[in-house]
């Protein structure tokens, strides 16, 4: 477990996947797990912060890509196919995108949307 003092208050980093809030003493816990493949990935490929929120627009602008090439025919042959995928994990880990089951790729995120949370919470798979 790993802490950093903000101004705000101190905050946790730990390997668990629920946030947890202390209001007494503005204790923030924020949990993350990254693969031991996504950093040997992340160390080869290297994307750019340019190429993520390049990813992050197209999936903004079109919302849903079939598959991983359709995604790299959307940038025009601006980017080799192991840097997609690294961004694509990455922003599969920070709960912006889904991986579907039939290989199409959605965009999910909505800021502090608690509806969409809510919905999605209780959602039915099929």
């Amino acid at each position: 477990m790993m802490s950093v003092e903000t101004k705000s208050g101190k905050i946790t980093f730990s390997k668990n996947t629920t946030p947890e809030t202390n209001s007494v003493s503005k204790t923030t816990v924020r949990h993350y797990t990254i693969d031991v493949n996504f950093k040997k990935d992340l160390d080869d490929y290297n994307p750019t912060l340019k190429s993520v929120l390049k990813i992050e627009e197209l999936f903004q602008k079109h919302g849903e890509f079939d598959s991983k090439s359709q995604l790299s025919r959307a940038l025009g042959g601006s980017m080799k196919m192991p840097v997609l995928t690294v961004i694509l994990k990455y922003l599969k880990s920070l709960g912006k995108i889904l991986d579907n089951d039939d290989g199409s790729w959605t965009w999910i995120f909505a800021k502090d949307n608690k509806k969409l949370r809510k919905s999605w919470d209780h959602a039915v798979e099929l």
